[in-house]
C-alpha cells in the first residue's frame, strides 16, 4: 500500500504543467515594459486624493492647484498618468474636459509655453493674427474662447512637468497667470506641478506664491526592504486564475521565500536602485534571460546572468573603482560626510561641517592626515568634480563663498564601506571611523 501511495505521488509530480516562460513574459510585459500601472501599489491614499482633486474641477466647476514632489523614481509621473487613465473612463471627461501637457525642457520660456497651449487646445484658427497687449491678455482670450453655449467654460487639466524649470522663466508670468485665473476662479482650471525639487516653492516670486494653494503630494522611494521586496514580489505576479498563473505564482512564492534571493536582491539591487521602474526592468530582463536560456525556472543564476545585462553592475563597479583611487584624504572627507548625514537625518551640508569633523578625527584618532584648510578644500573640490558631492538643488551659488554653500551626497548607501574595505594599506583608525555609527566627538 505504501509502494502504491508512494508512486502515486511520483505520477502527479511528473504531470505537474510545465511551465511556458514565453506566455509569462507575454502576460507580464505590459506591466514591466510599459507604461501600464492597472494597479499603482501602496499609493491607494494618494490616487484617490488626486483623482478627487480632478472630480471636483470636472463635476463641479472648482479650480485647484496642486505639487507633485519626490525623487527621480519615485513615481510621480505614473501617478498623474494613472490617475488621468481612471478619470478618463467617465463619459463626461471624455466629452468636456481639455488636457494640456507642458514640460520644462521643452517650452523654456513663456512664449514657447503659450504657443503650446494654443496648439493643444487647437485654437490656432481662433487667434490668428491678432495682437494681444499683455500674456494675461492672452491667456484670457484663449480661456474665454472655450466657453460653451451657456458662458461656462470647458474644465481644463494643465500638467506642468520639470515645474522647477518654469520657475526660471523671465517673472514667472505663465505661473502667475495659471495660478491667478485658478485662485480667482475665472475659470474651471487644474493645475498640476509635477517637479524632483522638493523645495520648489522657496523658487516662487512672492506674487506667484501668494496665489498658489500650497497644496503638495509627496512621493517618496521606498526606504524599506520589506516593503520593497513585497512589491517585487506582487509585481512578479500574474493576475489572472488560469492555470498557467497558478503555477508560475506559487512558483514566485517558493523562489522568494529563500534566503540567497533575498540577500540578491538586497545587496545588489536595493543597495543601489530603490525605483520601481529599476526593479520592472529587471525583472523584464530575467524574464528574456529565462527566455533566451530555455529556462523554465527562476533561480539565483539567472538573476545572476541578468544583473550582467544591466548597467547597474557596471556603474557599481565604476564608482568603486573610483573611491578607491581616491586619496586617504579625500575617503575621510566623504566617511564625515557620511556621518554628517546620520546625524543630520540626510540634511544638506557644507565644506565647513564637514571640514570641522574631519579636524575632530584627525586630531583624536589619526594625526598624520594634513590639517591645512587649503588642501582639504582641494580635495573637497576634487570630490565636486567627480560628483560625489553636488550643489543642494534650486539654491543659489553665486556671490556665495565655496565653504558655505549646501551640498548633499551622491553616493549609493554602502558602496563607501566596501570601498574602505577594498581599499590598499588602509590605516586602521580610518577604517574603524567608517563602521562607527557614533559621533566622533563622543
Amino acid at each position: 500500500i505504501c509502494l502504491i501511495h508512494f508512486y502515486k505521488r511520483r505520477m502527479l509530480k511528473r504531470r505537474s504543467p510545465e511551465l511556458d516562460i514565453r506566455e509569462v513574459l507575454s502576460k507580464l510585459s505590459r506591466r514591466l515594459a510599459g507604461n501600464l500601472d492597472e494597479s499603482f501599489y501602496g499609493q491607494e491614499e494618494k490616487v484617490s486624493f488626486l483623482l478627487d482633486l480632478l472630480k471636483r474641477t470636472v463635476d463641479k466647476g472648482e479650480s485647484n492647484s496642486l505639487l507633485i514632489l519626490g525623487p527621480h523614481g519615485s513615481g510621480k509621473s505614473a501617478l498623474v498618468r494613472h490617475v488621468l487613465a481612471e478619470a478618463s473612463k467617465s463619459d463626461q471627461w471624455l466629452e468636456n474636459v481639455l488636457l494640456v501637457r507642458l514640460n520644462g525642457f521643452l517650452q523654456t520660456d513663456d512664449k514657447q509655453a503659450l504657443k503650446e497651449i494654443t496648439r493643444q487646445l487647437h485654437l490656432e484658427n481662433v487667434v490668428g493674427d491678432k495682437v494681444f497687449g499683455s500674456f494675461a491678455d492672452h491667456l484670457a482670450f484663449l480661456l474665454t474662447s472655450l466657453k460653451v453655449g451657456d458662458k461656462t467654460s470647458k474644465p481644463i487639466i494643465f500638467i506642468l512637468e520639470e515645474f522647477d524649470l518654469f520657475c526660471s522663466h523671465r517673472n514667472q508670468t505663465l505661473l502667475y497667470n495659471l495660478f491667478d485665473t485658478a485662485q480667482s476662479r475665472a475659470a474651471p482650471i487644474c493645475v498640476i506641478g509635477v517637479s524632483c525639487q522638493i523645495d520648489v516653492t522657496e523658487l516662487l516670486e512672492k506674487r506667484v506664491n501668494s496665489r498658489f494653494s500650497h497644496r503638495h503630494l509627496h512621493m517618496m522611494l521606498l526606504e524599506k526592504f520589506d516593503d520593497y521586496y513585497n512589491l517585487l514580489t506582487r509585481i512578479s505576479k500574474i493576475d489572472d486564475d488560469t492555470d498557467l498563473a497558478v503555477t508560475w505564482n506559487s512558483h514566485v512564492d517558493s523562489v522568494f521565500k529563500k534566503k540567497d534571493i533575498r540577500d540578491f536582491f538586497e545587496k545588489k539591487i536595493f543597495t543601489f536602485d530603490k525605483t520601481v521602474s529599476h526593479m520592472k526592468h529587471f525583472l523584464y530582463l530575467t524574464l528574456i534571460r529565462m527566455v533566451s536560456n530555455g529556462q523554465s525556472e527562476l533561480n539565483l543564476a539567472v538573476l545572476e546572468s541578468a544583473l550582467a545585462d544591466t548597467h547597474t553592475s557596471e556603474s557599481a563597479d565604476t564608482i568603486m573603482a573610483t573611491l578607491t583611487d581616491l586619496s586617504i584624504l579625500e575617503i575621510c572627507l566623504l566617511i564625515a560626510v557620511k556621518h554628517i548625514s546620520d546625524i543630520y537625518e540626510n540634511e544638506p551640508f557644507n565644506f565647513e561641517m564637514v571640514y570641522h569633523e574631519y579636524l575632530k578625527f584627525k586630531r583624536r584618532k589619526y594625526s598624520p592626515l594634513p590639517e591645512e584648510r587649503s588642501v582639504v578644500l582641494k580635495c573637497w573640490e576634487n570630490l565636486q568634480a567627480l560628483e560625489f558631492i553636488s550643489p543642494k538643488p534650486g539654491i543659489r551659488t553665486t556671490g556665495q563663498q565655496l565653504e558655505y554653500i549646501l551640498h548633499t551626497s551622491q553616493l549609493p548607501d554602502g558602496v563607501l564601506k566596501k570601498a574602505v574595505e577594498k581599499y590598499d594599506n588602509c590605516p586602521i583608525e580610518v577604517a574603524q571611523w567608517m563602521s562607527s555609527s557614533l559621533h566622533t566627538c563622543s
